[in-house]
């Protein structure tokens, strides 16, 4: 199953991340015309498609004890970078949240 997350930036929704069986994928919404979120993610009409959670996505993550602590607390497999994601976008670093499609008006 697909999960497709709501990236917002400085509280403006920019794009939607996906992630399916055949890796991610990040689009900047057509109507974006903020700050792109970093060098290697440019605002663009291009699909940006990884196999792997795109590095600047994955920056966002806790790691090492904090990772663990998570992981722990939350019931989310250490693996799951974009779980941990998820069910802490409201409270990333910096600028950036990630919302559950379902969870944004």
């Amino acid at each position: 199953m697909d999960r497709k997350v709501k990236v917002l930036l400085y509280g403006e929704f920019c794009g939607v991340l996906t992630q399916s069986a055949n890796g991610y994928v990040f689009e900047y919404d057509k109507n974006y015309r903020g700050q792109s979120l970093s060098l290697s993610l440019p605002v663009s009409t291009r699909r940006f498609e990884t196999e792997q959670l795109h590095p600047y996505f994955k920056s966002l993550a806790p790691e090492g004890w904090l990772k663990r602590s998570f992981s722990e607390q939350q019931k989310i497999d250490e693996r799951d970078i974009l779980g941990m994601l998820i069910a802490n976008g409201y409270d990333l670093l910096g600028a950036v949240q990630l919302m559950r499609l379902d969870d944004v008006s």
